[in-house]
């Protein structure tokens, strides 16, 4: 949302960009002014709305935009925000979920209200209206009756025509507003508005932002009492919001992944003392100590993180960790003093959100690792560690990944450390951690060859992806990445698994990428390929430079650095997200927007 002074044209679609890997299904913007409002709504991509409002001549300095993700309904203009109710008097943008809308529909359509599209928040934005006539309450009021009516998160932006006034609330969800002198921002992410306002505020739960065109915005708590906003200063690097000289935001981050690293261990480490230090961690080290155990919950590619990290605790720390899909995490396992961390690149991922709010309701000591300072984790849990990934505008997590793995890998260092449960490897694997960005950069220079490999696989249809103990995790990445952006079918395994089922699938039409570097696991490996090969099947193998074993094996290979064995996932990653990402783009498909993906998934 913009109100000031300005068109608000220009500063709506620099925020839906901005905000278009949250969802692309569709995008619409309404411009407010004295007259009639003028609706713009296209399905797809944004350009597809650029189209329509290129030739726009509505001089508005009030409006409203939105980018959805098809939840209820499918991607088409009549299901694209905003929505109007049937008296034409409100507007609303929403994000979330309303669970409970088809009751709600049911008794809208009881009191005569029909409806022109499919999705729950045509039923929300009448369901105000209702409240708002039968009881005759103005709009906040309605709105506040409402949402104690209403079930599941959200965050929405309704604005009356009658009165003149725009109502914000945040229900769950996320929602920030940018302030710059006479100018108002709202937005479920504030890098929207960077470089438009220096100053915001969140508008936290049960919250509610006024908003009247030359006034100043009014931020009340759900009894309808004036608060005073919390000013904090927006500290975003706009060239983090740009593709630079890249084509798209996966292959630049991707490509910034060495510097990532540096960036994650700047002030994290001390390689002459080899100390590790972690401020967010200080409040609740002592009872992390003493813990006998750890459980992790994560979703996507987090989870994927939170299984390295199991290797890593289990093999440095001795003790045991669980892993498990926050989806389907039970928190009546959980006793208190239990050690429950959820990792989520936003920090708003609700299935995560939801099993550490239970993991806390249960007495659990909640450790977070994210990448948003602030996020609804990040105020959630008692203690963490941000990532600093920098802004990640690629739907497909490529240097997220790393970065989790980085601090998840230093905490289990750490850990191990103050236990003295490690010594002399300890030492070593920190010193070889200062020499990791540049073997990750090296680890880059295997991009022709990989273009050049995913060209011949252009017609390749299903994929195995293979690994043994710290590479599996790897493996799993690497087959998500490749079914998230090029829409192939793709398994990531443990590579002794192959002789228990995954055999029978072998055939020469189908490659198995095998991560087979240097490592514990190495001869093991190494066997497996031998059988695949034996059964016809067609290896691409995953080695260490001067590998002469298994390329007398298969003389498809992708050479990387050498690096210890605890530290090669963050090297051996690279290449499977090169393949995924040439892959894809060998086909034609939009790495940046894959088809039904979102980039934050804040529903459940």
């Amino acid at each position: 949302m913009y109100n000031g002074k300005k068109l608000a044209l220009p500063p709506l679609l620099t925020g839906l960009e901005r905000l278009e890997y949250r969802g692309y299904d569709s995008a619409g913007l309404v411009l407010l002014e004295d007259g009639l409002p003028a609706f713009y709504k296209a399905p797809g991509q944004l350009q597809n709305l650029r189209e329509k409002v290129k030739n726009s001549y509505v001089c508005s300095s009030f409006g409203m935009a939105h980018t959805r993700w098809a939840t209820h309904g499918g991607a088409t203009e009549a299901n694209a925000h905003p929505h109007v109710s049937q008296s034409q008097d409100l507007i609303i943008v929403h994000n979330g979920i309303v669970e409970n809308y088809l009751v709600i529909k049911k008794k809208l359509e009881n009191s005569g209200f029909t409806f022109y599209s499919e999705t729950d928040t045509e039923v929300l934005v009448n369901f105000i209206e209702l409240i708002k006539i039968d009881k005759k309450l103005d709009l906040t009021s309605a709105v506040q009756v409402a949402l104690s009516e209403i079930v599941g998160a959200c965050a929405m932006m309704v604005y009356s025509q009658s009165e003149k006034l725009l109502v914000a609330v945040n229900r769950g969800g996320q929602l920030f507003a940018g302030v710059n002198g006479s100018e108002c921002f709202v937005a479920s992410d504030k890098n929207a508005f960077a470089g438009y306002s220096k100053n915001f505020f969140e508008i936290g739960n049960n919250q509610f932002l006024l908003v009247r065109s030359g006034k100043e915005p009014k931020l009340l708590n759900f009894n309808l009492e004036v608060l005073k906003p919390e000013i904090e200063e927006l500290d975003v690097d706009i060239n983090q919001l740009t593709k630079g000289d890249y084509p798209n935001f996966m292959l630049k981050e991707i490509h910034e992944q060495p510097e990532i690293m540096r960036q994650g261990m700047t002030g994290r480490i001390n390689f002459k003392t080899q100390e590790i230090c972690f401020g967010g961690l200080d409040e609740c080290w002592e009872q992390i100590k003493q813990a006998s155990s750890l459980v992790i919950v994560a979703c996507g590619t987090s989870f994927h993180a939170g299984l390295l990290a199991k290797y890593w605790l289990e093999k440095l720390v001795n003790i045991p960790v669980k892993v498990e899909y926050a989806s389907e995490f039970q928190a009546a396992t959980i006793k208190a003093g239990d050690i429950v961390l959820g990792i989520s690149q936003s920090g708003t991922t609700a299935d995560t959100i939801v099993a550490l709010e239970a993991a806390k309701d249960q007495g659990a000591i909640t450790l977070g690792v994210c990448n948003v300072v602030n996020s609804k984790m990040a105020r959630l849990v008692n203690a963490g560690i941000y990532t600093r990934a920098g802004v990640e505008n690629g739907v497909a997590s490529t240097k997220a990944f790393t970065a989790q793995a980085l601090a998840l890998l230093l905490f289990a260092l750490k850990l191990a450390n103050d236990k003295k449960t490690i010594s002399n490897f300890n030492l070593r694997i920190i010193n070889q951690l200062e020499s990791l960005p540049n073997l990750m950069e090296q680890a880059l220079g295997s991009e022709k060859v990989i273009r050049t490999l995913a060209r011949k696989l252009k017609q390749t249809t299903n994929c195995l992806f293979l690994g043994r103990g710290y590479s599996f995790p790897v493996a799993l990445e690497g087959a998500l990445k490749l079914k998230e952006i090029s829409y192939v079918h793709a398994e990531g395994l443990p590579a002794g698994e192959s002789k228990h089922g995954p055999l029978a699938l072998i055939d020469e039409a189908m490659p198995v990428i095998v991560i087979a570097t240097q490592g514990e696991f190495y001869y093991k490996t190494m066997n497996n390929i031998s059988e695949i090969k034996h059964h016809g099947g067609r290896v691409i193998a995953l080695v260490n430079k001067n590998d002469n074993e298994i390329t007398g094996l298969t003389k498809e290979i992708i050479v990387v650095p050498l690096v210890d064995d605890i530290l090669s996932p963050l090297i051996n990653v690279i290449p499977l997200q090169l393949f995924a990402y040439y892959s894809a783009f060998s086909r034609g498909k939009d790495v940046d927007h894959p088809r039904n993906l979102a980039k934050s998934v804040t529903t459940e």
